[in-house]
C-alpha cells in the first residue's frame, strides 16, 4: 500500500521544525505537532498511520534502503534459522514414526503425543507475548530456544507413552513463545508494508526444515547401533542443532531498532519516525492495559485467529504426514521419506515468494482465496484416485499452496493493528489459534484410514471451503470500514496524546489493508 515516499512518519524537505507539511487530518485537529524532530516524549507516544501526511527526502530513502538491507542481514536471517530449528523439534516425532517409535515405545498410535504439542503451543503464547513486553527479545527468544532444545533432546531418554507425552507438551510451552515473539519482534521493526514478507521469510524457514527434515531422518533411522535406537539419534540430534543456535541466540539476537549497535543514527532516526508514526515503535516495558482490554474485545482479531485456525489444518497435512502418505504410497521407508522432501519443497518455494504471490494477487485476503482453491484441487487430486503419481501430485499442490496462508493471515491481522501492545496481542493470539489447527490435523488421519485417507481429505476440501468464505466476509468488512472513515470521519479534537496512541486501529485516519 505504501511506497518509501508514501510514509507518513519522515522529514520533508521545507523550513518547518518537523519537516511536515501544514496538513490538517479534516478531523479539527491539525496533528502536525504531534511529531517533533527532537522531542523524545513525542515519539514515546506513538500516533497511529496518517496517511500521505510526510515524505521522505532522498537522503532519508537512502538511510531507510540500509535500515532494511542490515535488518534482513543480521536479524532476519537468524531468527528465521531459529523458527526452522523449532520446527524441526516440532515435527521430530512425525518423522521418527516410520523409524519405529512407535514399537519400540510400545505404543499403538502416536496421535496422543502429536497433538498434545498443539495444546501447550496454544495456552501459551499468549503469557509469553506479554512477559516479552518487560523482558529484552534477545534474553526471552534465546532462553525459550535453549529450553525446547533441551527438552527435545530429553526426549530421548522416554520409556513409555506418559514420558514421550510430558516432553512433547513441554516441548509446545516453550515453542509457542518464541513463534508469537518473534512475529512481535519483527512487528517492532518493520513497517507494516514490509512484514508480511519477512513473515513469509520466517514461514519457509519451516518448509525448508521438513524439506530436508526426511532425508535426514532416513538416514538416520539407518544408522547402527549398540546403544542407540533410531527415534533417540533423531531426537538427539535435532535438539543438538537447536542448542547451537540458541546459546548464539543471546549474542546474535537484538532489541530494537534504536538499541541496536549496527544502525547509523540516520537509519535509526528514520525506521523511529516511520514506526512512531504507524503506532508500532517499541521498547521494553511499554504496555498499555486499554489495548490490552480492546484486543481482548476486538472481533477482528477473533475472526483472524478463527481463519488461522482453519488455514493451518491443511497447511499441517504435509509437513505432518507427507512422510506417511508417501510412505504408504508404496514407496517404501527409505525411499518413501526421502521424497517427501519434494512437497516441501514446493511449500518452501511458495512460503518464501509469499509476498510477491501476495503482492500479484492484488493483496492479502485475495492471495489467501486463491490459495485455497489450489489447496481444494490438490485434495480432490489426493483422494479420487488410487494412481500413486496423481495422489503424489495432489500431495505437492496441496502442501505447496496451504503454506501460503501460514504467513499471510498473522501478518494480515498485525498489519492491520496500530499500538505496541495490541499489536503484541494480535500477533500472539492470530499465531496461537492458527497453530492449534495441528491439534486438529493430528487427529485427522487415523492409520485405520490408510492408505487412501479418505476422511482426512474430505475434511480438508471443506475447512478449504470455509477459509475462502471467512476470509472475503473479513475483506467485505475492512471495506466497509475504510469507505465509512472516508465518508464520516469522527472528531478526535478533544482527545489527548496518550488516548490518541491508544486508539489504535480505531483512529479515524487508519486505513485497513484488505
Amino acid at each position: 500500500m505504501f511506497s518509501n515516499k508514501e510514509y507518513a512518519s519522515t522529514l520533508a524537505e521545507d523550513n518547518t521544525p518537523t519537516g511536515l507539511e501544514s496538513t490538517d487530518t479534516g478531523y479539527g485537529k491539525d496533528i502536525k505537532s504531534s511529531l517533533h524532530d527532537g522531542d523524545s516524549s513525542s515519539t514515546s507516544l506513538p500516533l497511529p498511520e496518517l496517511q500521505d501526511m510526510l515524505v521522505l527526502t532522498e537522503e532519508e530513502e537512502d538511510a531507510y534502503r540500509r535500515y532494511l538491507r542490515k535488518a534482513d542481514l543480521y536479524l532476519t536471517i537468524f531468527i528465521c534459522t531459529g523458527y526452522m530449528m523449532s520446527f524441526l523439534n516440532r515435527i521430530a516425532l512425525s518423522q521418527a514414526k516410520p523409524v519405529g517409535i512407535a514399537a519400540d515405545l510400545r505404543i499403538s498410535d502416536i496421535t496422543v503425543p502429536l497433538s498434545i504439542f498443539y495444546v501447550s503451543y496454544l495456552v501459551f503464547q499468549v503469557p509469553s507475548n506479554i512477559v516479552l513486553r518487560h523482558v529484552r527479545p534477545s534474553i526471552w527468544l534465546a532462553f525459550l530456544a535453549t529450553s525446547w532444545s533441551i527438552t527435545g533432546g530429553c526426549g530421548a531418554l522416554v520409556k513409555n507413552n506418559a514420558g514421550l507425552i510430558i516432553v512433547r507438551f513441554v516441548i509446545g510451552m516453550f515453542e509457542a513463545g518464541f513463534t508469537a515473539g518473534a512475529i512481535a519482534v519483527f512487528a517492532s521493526w518493520y513497517p507494516r508494508d514490509k512484514l508480511s514478507k519477512r513473515l513469509g521469510w520466517m514461514y519457509s524457514s519451516a518448509s525448508l526444515a521438513s524439506m530436508w527434515a526426511g532425508p535426514a531422518a532416513a538416514g538416520l533411522g539407518s544408522i547402527n547401533s549398540s546403544k542407540l535406537r533410531p527415534y533417540q539419534i533423531l531426537f538427539i540430534f535435532y535438539g543438538g542443532i537447536s542448542l547451537i543456535w540458541s546459546i548464539s541466540a543471546f549474542f546474535v539476537v537484538k532489541d530494537y531498532p534504536e538499541t541496536c549497535s549496527f544502525l547509523r543514527k540516520d537509519e535509526k532516526k528514520v525506521i523511529s519516525k516511520i514506526m512512531a508514526q504507524q503506532g508500532t515503535e517499541g521498547n521494553v516495558g511499554e504496555f498499555s492495559r486499554v489495548q490490552l482490554v480492546r484486543s481482548l474485545l476486538d472481533w477482528r482479531i477473533w475472526a483472524w485467529s478463527v481463519l488461522g485456525f482453519l488455514a493451518n489444518i491443511p497447511a499441517y497435512t504435509g509437513p505432518l504426514f507427507a512422510p506417511i502418505f508417501t510412505v504408504e504410497m508404496g514407496f517404501g521407508r527409505v525411499a518413501g521419506q526421502g521424497m517427501s522432501a519434494i512437497p516441501n519443497f514446493c511449500s518452501f518455494l511458495v512460503s518464501f515468494f509469499s509476498g510477491k504471490l501476495i503482492q500479484l494477487a492484488g493483496g492479502t485476503s485475495a492471495a489467501v482465496a486463491i490459495s485455497q482453491v489450489f489447496n481444494i484441487a490438490g485434495f480432490i487430486m489426493a483422494v479420487s484416485t488410487t494412481q500413486s503419481a496423481v495422489r503424489f501430485v495432489g500431495l505437492c499442490l496441496f502442501t505447496g499452496a496451504s503454506v501460503l496462508s501460514v504467513p499471510a493471515i498473522p501478518g494480515w491481522a498485525v498489519s492491520n493493528q496500530s499500538g505496541i501492545t495490541k499489536t503484541a496481542m494480535a500477533s500472539a493470539m492470530v499465531s496461537s489459534f492458527g497453530s492449534f489447527g495441528g491439534f486438529v490435523t493430528s487427529y485427522m488421519y487415523p492409520s485405520a484410514t490408510a492408505p487412501r485417507y479418505i476422511p482426512g481429505h474430505i475434511a480438508n476440501i471443506s475447512v478449504c471451503a470455509a477459509v475462502v468464505i471467512g476470509t472475503l466476509l473479513m475483506r467485505i468488512s475492512l471495506q466497509v470500514s475504510n469507505r465509512r472513515r472516508e465518508k464520516t470521519p469522527a472528531d478526535i479534537s478533544h482527545l489527548s496524546p496518550t488516548e490518541l496512541a491508544d486508539l489504535g486501529d480505531r483512529h479515524p485516519s487508519f486505513i485497513y489493508r484488505v
